[in-house]
């Protein structure tokens, strides 16, 4: 189980290492876009469309890594009173109830128009470049397949935790928490 959780670890990284690509991709499409407009007065068709899908890619892709160095926002001025045990079970129970369902409706809605643009060769209709939509849907459907492999890997690590088993990923948020438990 715990190769399975660095694998996802790994995958999570992987493509947070994508996602800063992606934001360089951004940079230089906005200065391109900017340079083009403003110096030679030639707006580009393509730049918003690239950015907004680069943007929302780069989002997603990184969700899992955010997920597991523990910084996403979170409310838990009650939560924190609690043992550490408590702590984790009340999250575990959290992933169970709430993240993995939402999640879940996430990548069918992805996976579902996904395969529409797919068949149909799906154009943004919206823009005066029209590109394809299947390729940005095929990234969040990557993207949130990413996020629900790490939220099971954190998920399993919180009831680890609450067993006595490992760490808790409330305690650590180190680049791998599995090589910490099998050291």
């Amino acid at each position: 189980m715990l190769q399975v959780i660095s694998i996802i670890d790994k995958i999570s990284n992987a493509l947070a290492m994508v996602a800063g690509a992606l934001l360089l991709i951004l940079i230089g499409d906005m200065m391109y876009e900017v340079v083009s407009r403003r110096l030679f007065s030639a707006p580009t068709l393509w730049a918003y469309d690239i950015a907004y899908m680069v943007n929302g890619l780069g989002f997603i892709f990184a969700a899992g890594y955010t997920l597991r160095k523990n910084a996403h926002i979170r409310i838990d001025f009650l939560s924190t009173r609690l043992p550490r045990r408590y702590q984790d079970w009340l999250n575990a129970t959290a992933y169970l109830l709430l993240i993995f369902p939402a999640i879940f409706f996430f990548i069918i809605g992805a996976y579902t128009e996904w395969l529409e643009a797919y068949k149909t060769d799906e154009l943004d209709p919206a823009s005066p470049w029209k590109p394809l939509l299947w390729p940005l849907f095929a990234g969040l459907l990557i993207g949130f397949v990413s996020l629900f492999l790490q939220a099971l890997a954190e998920c399993t690590r919180h009831i680890r935790s609450a067993l006595g088993l490992g760490l808790s990923p409330l305690e650590q948020s180190g680049d791998s928490l599995v090589e910490i438990e099998n050291g």
